[in-house]
């Protein structure tokens, strides 16, 4: 009447070709996770290369800002020591330093036991 076959366990080999295909697909994913970091890697590499031969020519010795979207940045491009405006469409050369001129930023104040600090200002307000 029925066929006893019909109710039977599966085969393995069933499972071993759904075992190897997921195995295969794990592999691809990952080669291509690691294709992805590598090309990532390599784009920083040569991102780097590329800045590094105008980065000895010109040097950004500081900037301040004068605006929402406007600052004044002194650049040294080889010798000479140029101050330029930057707005959100313009660039313009403000002053240009003679060479020799000492166009570097003062050291930073460092305040000393007898200069005042907030803390000590504050407790004196607040009569402490």
């Amino acid at each position: 009447m029925s066929d006893p076959t019909l109710f039977a366990a599966p085969d393995t080999a069933a499972h071993a070709g759904a075992a190897g295909g997921t195995l295969e697909i794990t592999l691809a994913l990952l080669l291509i996770v690691g294709l992805i970091a590598a090309l990532a890697w390599l784009t920083r590499r040569m991102r780097g290369g590329f800045t590094r031969g105008s980065a000895a020519r010109i040097q950004v010795l500081g900037a301040q800002s004068l605006g929402p979207k406007e600052r004044a940045v002194l650049v040294r491009i080889g010798d000479t020591d140029i101050l330029v405006g930057v707005a959100a469409s313009a660039v313009n050369t403000l002053h240009v330093f003679p060479s020799g001129s000492n166009t570097e930023a003062p050291p930073p104040a460092v305040a000393g036991p007898d200069m005042p600090n907030f803390k000590n200002l504050l407790l004196k307000a607040l009569g402490k």
